[in-house]
């Protein structure tokens, strides 16, 4: 089986002031709007697409790129918050009269055991420089 390829040309546009029952004479209009950027330009029946300048296309893609990069340094910084946020749980032995005492002051100030325990750890942590 051999594909074949199908050729198309595209009407030309239609002017604001046309009426849309008419198609515009381009005999004259074609010799002006050949270079004309946003407006297509027909060569031999075909209608080819306008083509931006190469300085305004490399300016457009720097600026998409610009955005591309700015939009993966947020996604990146979005997910270091959430990082920052993972809580590391740290599985402690205790004596059973350290535990009681520990039960006793949490109901005592009703509090949880766990803030007790974050607290004393970082005291402890920023008395010795840490």
């Amino acid at each position: 089986m051999t594909k074949n390829t199908i050729d198309f040309s595209l009407a030309p546009r239609r002017k604001p002031g046309e009426p849309s029952g008419t198609l515009p004479d381009r005999s004259s209009a074609d010799d002006t709007d050949a270079g004309a950027v946003g407006h297509p330009r027909a060569v031999e029946g075909k209608t080819l697409l306008p083509r931006l300048p190469e300085e305004e296309r490399l300016r457009r893609s720097a600026r998409r790129a610009a955005e591309q990069q700015e939009t993966r340094r947020r996604l990146k910084n979005l997910k270091r918050m959430k990082e920052r946020n993972i809580r590391f749980y740290v599985n402690v032995p205790l004596e059973q009269d350290v535990k009681a005492r520990l039960l006793r002051a949490a109901h005592e100030n009703d509090i949880r055991m766990t803030v007790i325990m974050q607290a004393a750890i970082d005291t402890y942590l920023q008395d010795n420089g840490y």
